[in-house]
């Protein structure tokens, strides 16, 4: 019912601009691309997973975004997709009939920290640190970079997709870093020195996703989420990281949003500058308390 609702609010704030539209995928039609294609315009993409069984927060996200490209045909596609190669092929079709480049691109999926290490899904691939370098397997995602240069935008939507943090050994399971940064900067050279972004935490799929500034920040409600061993992405709240492909640059930016094109904005204030979600932070992390998660779960 909340998701309801939030849609139908989502629908009646159409025509009222929230977010400043400073992306080159923005009013105008076209822009001049840096790589050999100077008459060529910039789309956004939104590439999502498509899943056989109940999971609200991708079916959240693409009725969303479903609903934005009614209002924004020109410059939004949304695609969905099985496998990255179901997904390289759809994207090239629609680049080529649009004769565009990727101004935005945003890879909705779900993060699995029980794998302890940060990855983004297209479908039934998995990419992480280490197999973003394997030629073979990221020979669909690499389709892309033809149309992407170092003022294409990509966000990784995964929770933890930009995780640089370790987490502890728990039992005879080792402690291991999360690896998040080696993860974009590989996908930076995939996409041709494209700009990637990633969280540290969790990334929200609640209704707003596309007008709400923060909408992609917060936190699960669910036990098992306040569990000790999410001590560090409690702490990382609203926290995003960012690498500059061209620049070979990799820094902590404010908090990250999309606006109703799906172009990637910084917020001006990260979403902890807040003096309630702070307090609500500590709250919540004075809580945590070890027993809250299937162990088990660690070794699947």
């Amino acid at each position: 019912m909340n998701v309801i609702i939030g849609l139908i609010v989502l629908l009646q704030m159409q025509f009222t601009e929230l977010i400043p539209m400073i992306d080159p995928a923005g009013e105008q039609d076209s822009v001049a691309a840096v790589q050999h294609a100077d008459t060529r315009r910039r789309i956004n993409l939104i590439i999502s997973s498509r899943t056989k069984k109940i999971d609200p927060a991708p079916w959240s996200f693409q009725l969303q975004a479903r609903i934005m490209r009614l209002f924004r045909r020109k410059t939004l596609f949304v695609i969905v997709a099985g496998s990255s190669e179901e997904m390289a092929v759809k994207a090239e079709k629609i680049l080529k009939r649009e004769r565009a480049m990727i101004g935005n691109i945003w890879f909705d999926s779900h993060g699995h920290y029980a794998r302890r290490h940060a990855l983004f899904e297209i479908g039934a691939d998995e990419f992480n640190a280490v197999n973003i370098h394997d030629s073979m397997h990221v020979r669909w995602l690499q389709v892309l970079g033809a149309y992407c240069d170092e003022n294409t935008k990509a966000g990784i939507g995964s929770c933890y997709g930009g995780a640089t943090y370790s987490l502890p050994a728990i039992e005879n399971i080792p402690g291991t870093r999360m690896n998040g940064d080696s993860l974009m900067m590989g996908l930076s050279g995939i996409l041709n020195k494209a700009i990637i972004y990633g969280s540290e935490s969790w990334v929200m799929s609640g209704p707003g996703i596309f007008w709400s500034p923060y909408a992609l920040s917060g936190y699960p409600l669910r036990r098992k989420f306040k569990d000790k061993i999410f001590e560090p992405v409690w702490e990382r709240l609203g926290v995003w990281n960012c690498y500059y492909g061209g620049k070979k640059i990799f820094l902590r930016v404010p908090t990250v949003s999309l606006d109703k094109r799906a172009a990637i904005h910084e917020q001006p204030s990260e979403y902890l500058s807040f003096s309630k979600r702070r307090k609500r932070q500590q709250e919540h992390l004075n809580n945590l308390k070890s027993g809250r998660l299937n162990l088990a779960s660690l070794y699947q």
